[in-house]
């Protein structure tokens, strides 16, 4: 062999020597199946916990739209028991602010503009007399409803009143 066919030799030797270093063995030019499976639970844990947290946002979102349109209601209510005439100073007086004119009433909570289901609820309306001297009475309104089947909800509002000046 000459001189420049050993270096020939030489050459080609390097050459398969780093073409193998490059793309490695046989052995580990792959995934195993095991690595493959365990990604895809992975994954597939990764989407569950996405989709949870979905199902748990809109619920809390219809949730809190339904608090909302109950502590409305429940507002409107007050807002009645405000415009009945209590007259203390007129002969003879005038006292509309009795419990008798606001009897329980049933309502519907309806979310504006969702077009869905809409949820019935209840509206409580209890006056007491706080004082007669001076006069002053409680006026407290509840709205009571039901999520979703399960969850009995009540929206609670309460202020105090003075004769009409």
């Amino acid at each position: 062999m000459t001189r420049s066919d050993y270096r020939w030799q030489q050459m080609k030797i390097q050459m398969q020597t780093q073409t193998t270093n490059r793309l490695g063995s046989r052995n580990e030019s792959g995934m195993t199946l095991a690595e493959v499976v365990m990604a895809l639970m992975i994954a597939g844990l990764a989407v569950i916990g996405i989709i949870g947290g979905y199902f748990y946002c809109t619920r809390s979102a219809e949730k809190s739209g339904l608090f909302l349109a109950a502590n409305a209601r429940a507002l409107e209510r007050l807002e009645e028991t405000r415009s009945a005439k209590w007259d203390t100073a007129s002969w003879p007086q005038v006292d509309q602010l009795v419990a008798t004119n606001f009897p329980s009433k049933n309502i519907i909570l309806d979310l504006s503009g969702s077009g869905g289901n809409a949820i019935s609820a209840t509206l409580n309306t209890e006056i007491t007399q706080i004082s007669s001297a001076p006069p002053l009475k409680r006026v407290r309104v509840d709205c009571i409803w039901v999520f979703k089947g399960v969850e009995r909800i009540t929206n609670t509002i309460e202020t105090c009143r003075a004769p009409d000046q």
